[in-house]
């Protein structure tokens, strides 16, 4: 009984896409009452400022004051800057403009940069199995898959992006603490509102965060004649995946598996999502044949 109390019911893949989505419209509108605030407060001092101006000139042309007597912040005498005292000056004025217009450059440097040395990855794949010793093939891993894939976005290399987000259905076995765990259930539920990863790796500990029976495929339509499919799953556990990655065969859970998940309509990019799908069921055509040599 006490074990039950201390086990806490996890929020499924569904409910934390909903939880992320209120926590992000919240921040939203947070952000919008501040900015309405401090325009409201700065349009407040304008007109104040304008008010106090207009009753200084009205003074002065009914004779209520002298000219002289015209505050500095109303007057029209202009001082006279040499040129570095006016660089300065439009430094100062114009210093919020300068810093964002610098971020932007910066920013689009680093972008073109990032653009022409980073490798672009054919294909996305989710590691949610939070086991330690297979963690350790993390690079062995990445190479297999690597060999699997086809060249799809035509670069001239072949790259697999191996996303890990350690996470299970029982808090208590997640060690990385509660503040890594909520990243993780975070980053999960982005991942599978967008539509650029549609291959996971996990093992039946992440099942009630994920759903598969209702997300991922059913692999027996695609590979009938496959004896390591079951369901939604092509499990690893008594094929060649331990050897192929370098591993004791203990180190494979024995739930281990890959799945293909379904390209829904409330995916992002439902065109790119079906071109991700369909290149992840042709990779996993692959694999089932290495795995099977």
């Amino acid at each position: 009984m006490q074990d039950k109390k201390n086990n806490k019911h996890q929020p499924s893949i569904l409910e934390t896409v909903h939880m992320v989505n209120e926590k992000e419209k919240k921040q939203r509108e947070e952000e919008i009452l501040r900015m309405e605030k401090e325009e409201e407060n700065e349009r407040e001092e304008y007109s104040h400022k304008l008010a106090e101006e207009k009753i200084e000139l009205l003074k002065i042309k009914q004779g209520v004051i002298e000219e002289s007597d015209k505050p500095e912040s109303v007057t029209d005498d202009k001082k006279n800057y040499n040129i570095w005292q006016k660089f300065k000056n439009f430094i100062y004025h114009n210093k919020w403009w300068l810093g964002i217009t610098s971020f932007l450059v910066l920013m689009s440097g680093f972008l073109i940069y990032d653009t022409l040395t980073t490798v672009k990855a054919d294909i996305n794949v989710m590691l949610l199995c939070n086991d330690t010793d297979l963690y350790s093939h993390y690079k062995s891993m990445t190479e297999m898959l690597d060999n699997c894939v086809n060249d799809y976005n035509e670069d001239g290399k072949q790259y697999v992006n191996l996303i890990y987000i350690p996470i299970s259905d029982d808090e208590s076995e997640n060690t990385q603490g509660l503040s890594a765990y909520d990243n993780n259930l975070s980053n999960l539920a982005t991942q599978f509102q967008m539509g650029e990863t549609m291959m996971i790796i996990a093992d039946g500990k992440s099942d009630e965060l994920i759903q598969p029976e209702n997300t991922l495929e059913n692999l027996e339509v695609y590979f009938p004649d496959c004896p390591y499919v079951k369901g939604y799953g092509l499990y690893l556990k008594d094929t060649k995946f331990a050897e192929l990655i370098g591993s004791d065969e203990e180190t494979v859970p024995e739930d281990l598996y890959i799945g293909i998940r379904k390209v829904t309509s409330n995916l992002s990019s439902e065109k790119d999502t079906q071109k991700n799908h369909d290149n992840s069921i042709e990779m996993l055509r692959t694999i089932i044949n290495d795995l099977s040599k």
